[in-house]
């Protein structure tokens, strides 16, 4: 990625941060960037492209995390799980997901093109966790045990996201919880 595009990116992710979808235009992110209009519409034609960008450059933020969080293989599969559970969640907590997610998902709500682009999200973000779970897993796990583990995971994210500020719980003691749930799912008999 060029540096001029990832300025832009960084300058529409600070304005959307700051001041939601109602303050991210072209305009704003033209002055932010300290560029003309016409620039910033040289990389992103519309608006809806710039969200997509950003919803991309987030996935794939999320993509390197992910890899980083691969657990070792010097733990039993609890351990592994919980281990997964707490970088998961410890990453929600430091990386402004709730406040970026939030304003998407009122985005794609309005807006075909982005809500297009937050399915494919949700299919690479499925890929991606089923992957990293399957690694995690007790032996002889099969596919659709992960699929299920996974089908329970990704709406516990993102709900995770919204009510975290507002739980009386720590991630430590709630990763511990979400590990042992994930290895019970994963530990089920056909």
């Amino acid at each position: 990625m060029s540096p001029k595009i990832e300025h832009v990116l960084n300058c529409a992710m600070t304005i959307l941060k700051e001041s939601g979808n109602q303050g991210l235009t072209m305009r704003k992110v033209a002055e932010t960037a300290g560029m003309r209009l016409s620039n910033v519409q040289y990389y992103f034609k519309t608006k809806e492209l710039l969200l997509e960008a950003l919803l991309e450059g987030f996935l794939l933020d999320y993509a390197e995390s992910m890899q980083l969080l691969s657990v070792s293989d010097n733990h039993d599969s609890e351990k592994k799980l919980k281990l997964f559970a707490s970088l998961i969640l410890n990453y929600i907590d430091r990386n402004d997901c709730v406040v970026v997610f939030k304003e998407i998902w009122v985005i794609a709500e309005r807006n075909s093109g982005v809500k297009k682009a937050v399915d494919k999200y949700y299919k690479k973000l499925h890929a991606m966790i089923f992957e990293e779970l399957k690694k995690a897993a007790p032996e002889n796990c099969r596919s659709q045990q992960v699929n299920n583990a996974v089908a329970i995971l990704l709406p516990f994210i993102e709900g995770y996201c919204i009510t975290s500020s507002n739980l009386n719980i720590s991630t430590t003691k709630l990763s511990e919880q979400l590990g042992l749930i994930l290895h019970y799912c994963l530990s089920l008999k056909a």
